[in-house]
């Protein structure tokens, strides 16, 4: 008997098999050895590993996906769910250094662990890897990764809240009781049904509508694209301190508004700015349209999806007109949400005018992972999700023909934003004169909406 053979088999989900696309496109997607998706905790109190070990071991036997490869065989390219097994939990001591505050050496360890490569040809099980770095008896910080076609940010973050309550009954001596849970592969099977193609249409027809015409905004780089090994991505961040945080929330809440229409109209007149252009295409990722069905939300595997908004605000004088222009794009667009895959299908014709030769498209997103909540593990352990602050780091590549602008919302509602840019592209004095323009609208916006914006 052939154990391999023998393991149940699953086809791609279309947002999996959007990431084998830009593979074969470009290799930008980590099909096979590239960073993984990963996510980390500070975790407050005194840590019992062998409980913790005992917990990855429930958390991997209760989601399949912890512990599926991801292979091209014959029949093209699949997914296998293998046993469950019981990944490692490396332990680090983490050096006493008082000369370096513990929140930096935190973020060290995270960055060393939590986008290592991981060996996918060697298809180990499971694929859930956890680090564990321990600043003393009472201070530690967990990081989690997966295989990036598998793992969101935001399963990973399920994940972590399943661990702690497996963990809390570990440590009580007990097997853990959790309520049953959906398996990626019923979210697959249903992505299949033919009842889907009706939606599918009438989506398709709706962006043909919304996109024709239309291209991109598109930023000019500072070195046309270069043949041959990428350089790699450089990740910029700046803070957005908690007072003006908590004025971009209540500004949001005031204006019958999400904090991503603000935030996106901010980076819209930054654009305009430095293009000139008002009407235009920015991609933005999503955590799927799938994660806002309620039978969905608690399914851990891959969901991201990538679409297009177009916003016209040709005619808008002051920062709130804008505002309201994008509140109805926002509102329009989402119900028509469907996976890329789909939507190329649908209507190449009208993607492919979207691509411009030598030209950076940008895109924006919110992370939703910083929306969730600490963590209680029992009494005595507590769980917050890290919020990432180094200035300059380097990360998992996107395509050098790509910009991304990221924002996490942290504890206490100070932010973080983050520009992801090829060192082949742009140059770092270009980086920061966009963040210092981004900070100068966004500012404006929020001190005078109704002011001309000049």
């Amino acid at each position: 008997m052939n154990p391999v053979a023998d393991l149940p088999r699953v086809p791609l989900s279309l947002e999996q098999d959007f990431m084998r696309v830009q593979f074969d496109t470009d290799g930008s997607a980590g099909l096979r050895s590239r960073p993984v998706a990963g996510d980390s905790w500070r975790l407050t109190g005194k840590v019992d590993t062998a409980a913790l070990q005992l917990a990855l071991g429930d958390v991997v036997a209760r989601h399949e996906v912890l512990r599926t490869s991801v292979v091209n065989g014959p029949d093209g390219w699949e997914q296998r769910i293998h046993p469950p097994s019981t990944p490692e939990l490396v332990v680090h001591d983490l050096p006493r250094d008082d000369s370096v505050p513990r929140d930096v050496r935190a973020e060290a360890f995270d960055a060393e662990f939590y986008a290592e490569p991981i060996d996918v040809d060697a298809d180990t099980q499971p694929v859930l890897r956890a680090n564990l770095g321990v600043l003393d008896e009472d201070d530690s910080i967990l990081v989690l990764s997966g295989y990036v076609m598998l793992l969101d940010v935001w399963s990973l973050h399920l994940v972590f809240q399943d661990l702690m309550a497996c963990y809390a009954a570990r440590c009580g001596g007990e097997e853990p009781q959790l309520p049953p849970v959906r398996q990626y592969r019923d979210y697959i099977e249903e992505q299949r049904k033919p009842a889907q193609g009706d939606t599918v249409e009438a989506a398709c027809a709706y962006w043909r509508d919304k996109l024709t015409g239309a291209g991109p905004m598109a930023l000019t780089a500072d070195h046309e694209p270069v043949a041959g090994p990428s350089k790699g991505c450089r990740w910029n961040r700046f803070p957005i301190d908690a007072e003006l945080g908590t004025r971009i929330l209540e500004f949001a809440r005031a204006s019958r508004c999400s904090p991503f229409m603000v935030l996106f109209s901010v980076y819209l007149v930054h654009l305009r700015r430095l293009t000139g252009a008002t009407d235009g295409v920015i991609w933005t990722l999503s955590p799927g349209p799938g994660r806002r069905r309620r039978a969905v939300e608690g399914i851990v595997g891959y969901f991201v999806n990538m679409f297009p908004m177009r916003t016209d605000f040709q005619g808008c004088a002051t920062f709130n007109e804008v505002l309201a222009e994008v509140r109805a794009t926002c509102l329009e667009a989402v119900p028509n949400e469907i996976p890329f895959v789909q939507l190329a299908q649908g209507i190449p014709d009208v993607i492919g005018n979207l691509e411009k030769g030598g030209m950076v498209v940008p895109g924006f997103q919110m992370s939703p992972s910083a929306f969730m909540p600490r963590v209680h593990a029992g009494p005595e352990l507590t769980g917050t999700a890290l919020l990432r602050r180094a200035p300059l780091s380097v990360g998992p590549d996107i395509p050098d023909d790509a910009i991304l602008w990221n924002v996490e919302i942290g504890p206490g509602n100070e932010m973080i934003c983050t520009v992801v840019s090829s060192f082949d592209r742009f140059e770092q004095h270009t980086i920061d004169a966009m963040i210092a323009d981004f900070c100068a609208v966004l500012r404006s916006a929020i001190d005078a909406p109704d002011a001309p914006l000049g």
